[in-house]
């Protein structure tokens, strides 16, 4: 399994290298996020011996079993699936990153929680870029004033965006409007530097299109 996984990280990191050739952003400055749900423990202890720091998790309790069990050094786990108010003190505890910050209610929820841990979590913002109503995320309209109250919370560290694309869309339009959506929050909020977007079946066109943090699962531990 550890050669397995060594192949097939080297041959994305080959590729995170030929995408961002000829762009700003270089393949050092990209943040991979292995999703690890429903992976081993020895997946996940794998990956970390390749070299993987970053670590995604979908859901509340996974997180926490993982978190408790692989206690490794400098490992960062990544809460990246949908936020219930009544998952936030679980998420709030083991995870180092949220994803999926898309309401008022679940980010003061969430704040307290690492008020109560004396603890600061960094957050990113849920944007449903397609604008599709079955889709978790604020509309591109809703992210400044959505920013702003996020801004306002100590506990929470605006780090950036993070989309999904609809694949069923225009993807490439929906990743130039993600951009320029980054780039608007970055002009008043200059440490939310992070778009996370870009998974397994898009992340090479996501790096070209401004992406600096791409969720990969299938790619580094093989298919489900």
């Amino acid at each position: 399994m550890q050669k397995e996984l060594k192949e097939q990280i080297s041959n994305l990191h080959l590729r995170i290298k030929n995408a961002s050739d000829n762009i700003p952003s270089k393949s050092n400055d990209i943040t991979v996020i292995a999703v690890s749900k429903k992976k081993t423990h020895d997946h996940i202890k794998y990956a970390y011996d390749i070299g993987i720091r970053n670590f995604g998790e979908n859901y509340a309790q996974e997180l926490e079993e993982k978190a408790n069990h692989l206690r490794l050094e400098n490992i960062i786990w990544h809460f990246i699936g949908p936020l219930q108010s009544n998952k936030a003190k679980s998420i709030s505890n083991n995870a180092d990153w949220i994803h999926s910050l898309d309401r008022e209610k679940i980010a003061n929820k969430v704040n307290a929680e690492c008020g109560n841990l004396n603890k600061k979590i960094n957050g990113c913002i849920q944007i449903n870029i397609s604008e599709e109503q079955s889709k978790s995320g604020l509309r591109p309209g809703e992210l400044l004033d959505y920013a702003d109250h996020i801004k306002s919370l100590e506990n929470i560290d605006l780090k950036g965006i993070m989309v999904l694309p609809s694949l069923t869309g225009d993807v490439g339009e929906q990743m130039i409007k993600s951009k320029k959506l980054h780039d608007k929050l970055i002009k008043s909020f200059p440490n939310a530097k992070y778009l996370s977007m870009g998974t397994t079946n898009d992340f090479e066109s996501a790096i070209k299109f401004g992406s600096n943090m791409i969720r990969v699962g299938e790619l580094i531990f093989g298919k489900r």
